[in-house]
């Protein structure tokens, strides 16, 4: 059984570690933006990960005993990647928000991930809610990147 809980606990730090990336990219990306809308996307968006990441620790600390405040590689490589993309595109608002689209889905794909595997009850429930928050965020996003 602890195999199947250091497991899931691991799960958790990888969304925060995610969730950490994701924050800073939108907080790096936002200096960038031009469009004051765009600006106040991001910041819902800073905010909506910084509550659901403070909704995960306990998990995280229950675990490891300390909080996670890594991130992850993959989503620190793809903001390198848009830092290079954007110098040389003349409309920077338009890629962050589809590269930060991107960063949505890695964020939703890790929470279903963790959803599919044995949890307690109060994880699970704190994931699912982290879901929901992060679904409403990537259709603002998604319907951003339409506009």
């Amino acid at each position: 059984m602890s195999t199947h809980q250091g497991h899931e606990i691991n799960h958790i730090t990888d969304i925060i570690q995610v969730m950490n990336s994701g924050i800073d990219f939108y907080e790096k990306a936002q200096d960038k933006v031009q469009d004051p809308s765009v600006s106040a996307l991001f910041q819902r968006m800073i905010d909506a990960r910084k509550v659901s990441v403070e909704s995960l620790q306990p998990y995280a600390i229950n675990q490891q005993g300390a909080r996670e405040d890594g991130s992850s590689f993959a989503v620190e490589a793809r903001r390198a990647f848009t830092a290079l993309l954007s110098t040389f595109t003349s409309d920077n608002d338009q890629t962050y928000i589809k590269e930060l689209e991107e960063v949505e889905d890695k964020t939703l794909e890790e929470i279903k991930t963790a959803l599919k595997k044995p949890q307690s009850h109060d994880c699970e429930a704190a994931l699912s809610k982290v879901l929901l928050t992060m679904q409403s965020c990537h259709a603002e996003m998604s319907k951003m990147q339409k506009h």
